[in-house]
């Protein structure tokens, strides 16, 4: 009975595993295939490697600069949501001052706008400051729209955080920001990890804003330029989009790769704190 146990968790262990990895090698697979094979079934493998499905994404899309900016962008944001998040949620918990409960209130709030009902003042923000149609306005928008998240979860690290250990190191001399940088941040570097994944994968596959507060090819990011292949009628060139998504779910993929172990500790330990 314990054998036919294992044998059925094995298996069903094997069919999760599929049912995850089939969407991707599909779409490795269709980005080879030609454009008259897409009238076929969707489950046919392709005839041959047509790369030049990849040729035609760099060249018509301009798949270069649409990951640069989208790099630029994606990891200029990341920097400053962790610093100021990170920073907000230590003087939030271990800080004490008179306000310290009605900021944290308000700026968790801000997880609970949702992200459309924000656009025309955000619109109207950029138009003002003269950065609509610019990356730097870009970065400004994903960085107050990340911040509440991110800072929600580091506040359920540093809440938990001793503050024997910080007393401690404040009788050997220790100041605040000393305490901040050698204790707090390296005692929470799994929630620090976590931050900057969630905030990865929300700034790299951004469509709704990127495509809202940007019009210039110049400074298009990497899924508004998805759109390069939809001709006059509508009709979408489907061999080049499926070459510029699988160069697009590179990074993610990577990343996650490399940091999974410290991601799923990090929101085990957000769950179980928090």
């Amino acid at each position: 009975m314990a054998k036919l146990g294992r044998g059925i968790l094995k298996f069903l262990i094997v069919a999760l595993l599929v049912i995850d990895l089939y969407p991707i090698i599909w779409l490795i697979l269709s980005s080879f295939k030609r454009e008259a094979e897409f009238i076929k079934p969707m489950y046919m493998l392709p005839e041959g490697l047509h790369w030049q499905n990849y040729s035609v994404a760099i060249s018509q899309a301009h798949l270069g600069t649409l990951f640069k900016n989208t790099m630029i962008v994606t990891c200029t944001s990341i920097v400053f949501v962790w610093l100021l998040s990170a920073t907000a949620a230590f003087a939030v918990t271990k800080m004490k001052w008179k306000w310290s409960r009605l900021a944290l209130n308000y700026i968790t709030m801000g997880m609970f706008i949702p992200a459309f009902v924000l656009l025309l003042p955000q619109f109207l923000l950029l138009q003002k400051t003269h950065l609509l149609n610019s990356l730097a306005g870009l970065i400004v928008i994903f960085i107050s729209t990340s911040i509440p998240m991110s800072f929600y979860l580091l506040t359920g690290f540093y809440k938990y955080l001793p503050d024997e250990i910080l007393e401690a190191a404040v009788m050997d001399g220790c100041d605040i920001y000393r305490c901040f940088v050698r204790i707090a941040i390296p005692l929470s570097l799994n929630g620090a990890v976590t931050v900057v994944m969630l905030a990865f994968v929300n700034i790299w596959n951004d469509l709704l804003i990127s495509q809202t507060f940007v019009s210039s090819n110049t400074n298009k990011m990497l899924q508004v330029g998805l759109a390069s292949f939809i001709d006059d009628r509508g009709n979408r060139d489907w061999g080049p989009t499926f070459a510029t998504i699988c160069a697009a779910i590179v990074p993610t993929l990577a990343l996650y790769l490399i940091l999974n172990r410290k991601i799923i500790d990090g929101l085990s330990a957000g769950a179980v704190k928090g």
